[in-house]
């Protein structure tokens, strides 16, 4: 385990601890001496950039009946750029610019979205999700900002399928998933 992770690790037990102990911070000394800690230890993210190698090229899959199409680069310099354009019969409707970094931290996924005039969506910057989660070609990233996106979750099926899924919030507030199979294009 690394010493950021080390660090991660440290926090969240602490946390844990902090939280598990906010139901007791009224009874007597004698009744939390009996009280249990409980420690939560993350899973060591060993994943690396070439992990995701098998993205390199392009991809085209549909969400109704929009066309959905992803274009990736293989990994160079510990980035791997891609790029995606969701299109209906008659116009583009959003396109996004994806980074995957490989950090001292682990894994981490970078997404913009923009219009056909790369007019940018978000406000303020790009979403930042950090892979929480991988095994056997699944890949889980995790926002950890509390906002419309919850996760990613990016699925190896075999070398030309791909599944890719989002957790997120409308605008109404409700809880939608996104979930659309690609193909790759030879």
């Amino acid at each position: 385990m690394t010493r950021p992770q080390r660090l991660g690790a440290f926090v969240l037990a602490a946390l844990c601890f902090v939280l598990l102990s906010l139901p007791h911070l009224g009874a007597t000394q004698k009744e939390s001496a009996h009280a249990a800690i409980i420690i939560v230890t993350p899973e060591a993210n060993k994943s690396t950039l070439e992990d995701f190698s098998w993205l390199a090229g392009r991809w085209e899959g549909h969400l109704g009946p929009m066309t959905a199409e992803q274009q990736w680069m293989a990994p160079k310099n510990g980035t791997m750029q891609g790029f995606f354009r969701l299109t209906d019969a008659e116009k583009t409707m959003v396109i996004e610019l994806f980074t995957i970094r490989e950090t001292p931290g682990g894994i981490e996924f970078y997404f913009r979205h923009f219009s056909p005039e790369l007019k940018p969506w978000e406000e303020k910057e790009a979403y930042h999700l950090n892979l929480t989660k991988s095994e056997s070609g699944v890949f889980r990233f995790d926002n950890p900002v509390v906002n419309q996106l919850k996760d990613a979750i990016l699925t190896s099926v075999d070398g030309d399928t791909c599944v890719s899924h989002g957790d997120i919030t409308d605008a109404d507030g409700k809880p939608k998933a996104i979930e659309v199979t690609y193909h790759r294009v030879k």
